[in-house]
């Protein structure tokens, strides 16, 4: 069992929270099936950000995820943080509880520095994600703009999971700051920006599968499972 109100994993660089606290079999679990659902996507549908979540949706529900709920939305925001998204996103579906875990797992992967082997892989995933930017008015400005999406997971206290894809705009390129620091801003297309769905684990479900889930992900379970570990608490 978990002792901290928070456990960070990266999942192909996509960042991952558990808040509270919860078995090591149902971790691994959710992992190991998010990790298959995002190579399955990326190797079937890398056409577009639509075909990628839908790519994602498809193969985990498939292996155990239960729908509780799916969600497109715009969400017009200007000179915010990735945590200030997710936050006005999903914050009303949290609690205080959760919601300082998810802050202190964003100060975490802020603390170690650029050159932490978990920062630079968050970041790598991120400059990976970035895509043309399709916009009505176009994206030229004085500084060069750069459109990108990330995907985060927040396993809240209950199990109930909520996985978010944000797709973005920034003038201040694509880095670690980008979690906390005010530099994102919503691309001018009148398109969806925040994906989102809410689910559960069905363990019974998922027990019959799971070798099947880790045989499929051969290497990939020691070599895109990262888990961020810090020695000092963030206060």
């Amino acid at each position: 069992m978990a002792n901290s109100n928070c456990d960070i994993y990266l999942v192909n660089g996509n960042i991952t929270v558990f808040c509270g606290t919860h078995t090591e079999t149902l971790k691994q679990d959710i992992l190991n099936s998010s990790l298959l659902g995002e190579l399955a996507a990326i190797s079937k549908h890398s056409e577009s950000q639509d075909s990628l979540w839908a790519g994602f949706i498809e193969t985990v529900s498939k292996i155990g995820w239960i729908t509780k709920s799916r969600e497109f939305k715009r969400h017009d925001f200007s000179g915010k943080s990735l945590l200030k998204i997710i936050e006005s996103s999903v914050g009303s579906s949290l609690t205080r509880e959760e919601k300082d875990a998810l802050s202190k797992a964003f100060s975490i992967l802020k603390k170690p520095g650029t050159h932490s082997p978990a920062t630079q892989r968050v970041v790598d995933k991120l400059q990976a994600n970035t895509f043309a930017c399709d916009e009505t008015l176009g994206c030229a400005t004085a500084r060069a703009t750069i459109a990108g999406t990330t995907r985060v997971t927040i396993v809240r206290s209950n199990a109930s999971i909520i996985t978010l894809q944000i797709a973005f705009k920034t003038t201040q390129g694509i880095n670690i700051d980008i979690l906390d620091h005010p530099v994102l801003d919503a691309i001018k297309d009148g398109k969806p920006n925040i994906w989102m769905l809410v689910s559960s684990l069905d363990a019974r479900q998922y027990n019959a599968l799971r070798a099947t889930v880790i045989k499929k992900l051969g290497n990939h379970i020691h070599d895109d499972l990262v888990h961020v570990i810090t020695p000092n608490p963030v206060v």
